[in-house]
């Protein structure tokens, strides 16, 4: 039957052409020296097709005795693809090659020569870096070519080295002595040398009294300071950007907090209703025209005492609501004195 398939296939091409019947003699004796599972595996998908219709719709099952070109896959392709190949299951293949001793393939580039000459010259994060590998795997491959971290080793500064702390720009001399720009700037720094820079100037305390009173550029301006060292400056004392819009709250803006509407305070003051609302939510003032819960004692005896209004005044509360309280302990309005 396979023979025939594959006769099909090569006659279909040109059926009367003299060569396709050099190329059927030619197929039927590459089919004689082959197994049966192998034929079926390089028949085209159309053959596969029919093999499928004869065998109830179901893929051939992979045969339980390995084949040699099978075993000849495994170790030069990865596990899933050898299985993509054989019709065989992934396990089936990992285990095969587990008891053959066969390591597996690895999924990782090769390295190539410039990489590996970089091993133990260079910190190993900085060769992942620079070539896009892990660092465990720098690491690992190091250790595997028993190369040492001689890039790790801590050199001890010479006292030539010192003497040029502070003498040009700490990245100049980072380059020349073939240091970090950090290793430079903390030896610098353990040993009270200066930066080098002609325009750096210290920051005095009436300076400092200014930051965070105006904007970064006023600041800048009045002493004659790049906005990036006012800003840095700022970070460093820990203020917070100033708010051109923001003005601080008087005691005369916040004893009227709760006397009037937010809405209409803030009309009043020139304020944002929200910021009304925040500031007197913060010193715990009750909103105006809310209705009390609970009056105390101190309060009940200014009721028939006092004139509605006033208590109203008093209390942050409407006359209408203390006329209810009032009406409901029964207590009397005050009369209003005759005019004389």
């Amino acid at each position: 039957m396979i023979l025939m398939a594959m006769e099909e296939v090569l006659q279909s091409v040109h059926p009367k052409s003299p060569a396709s019947k050099s190329l059927a003699n030619a197929a039927r004796q590459y089919a004689a020296a082959k197994s049966k599972r192998e034929l079926e595996r390089l028949l085209p998908a159309r053959q596969m097709h029919l093999s499928q219709k004869h065998s109830g719709g179901k893929l051939l099952p992979a045969s339980r005795i390995w084949q040699s070109w099978e075993l000849e896959l495994l170790g030069k392709y990865p596990d899933h693809d050898v299985a993509r190949r054989t019709g065989r299951t992934k396990s089936g293949i990992v285990h095969k090659r587990h008891r053959l001793g066969i390591p597996v393939v690895a999924l990782t580039r090769p390295w190539t020569a410039h990489e590996l000459s970089l091993l133990g010259k260079v910190p190993d994060k900085e060769i992942a870096r620079r070539i896009g590998r892990g660092y465990k795997t720098v690491n690992a491959r190091r250790n595997a070519l028993e190369i040492p971290n001689t890039a790790g080793v801590l050199h001890v500064w010479a006292r030539a080295e010192e003497k040029l702390l502070g003498t040009m720009p700490d990245r100049k001399l980072a380059r020349r002595l073939n240091r970090t720009l950090t290793s430079v700037f903390m030896r610098r720094r353990k040993l009270g040398i200066p930066v080098n820079n002609p325009d750096y100037r210290k920051w005095s305390r009436e300076e400092d009294k200014l930051v965070g009173r105006y904007s970064d550029m006023e600041v800048a301006r009045r002493l004659q300071r790049t906005e990036m060292s006012v800003r840095r400056r700022r970070f460093k004392l820990g203020i917070l950007r100033p708010d051109p819009t923001h003005r601080p709250w008087t005691k005369p803006e916040e004893t009227l907090l709760g006397t009037m509407p937010d809405a209409q305070l803030a009309e009043k003051l020139h304020r944002t209703e929200n910021g009304i609302q925040l500031r007197r939510v913060r010193r715990k003032i009750p909103k105006f025209g809310r209705m009390r819960q609970n009056w105390t004692a101190k309060e009940n005896r200014l009721l028939g005492r006092l004139p509605d209004q006033e208590i109203a005044r008093r209390l942050n509360c409407t006359s209408g609501a203390v006329s209810q309280h009032r009406h409901r302990l029964g207590i009397p309005a005050l009369e209003k004195s005759a005019p004389k």
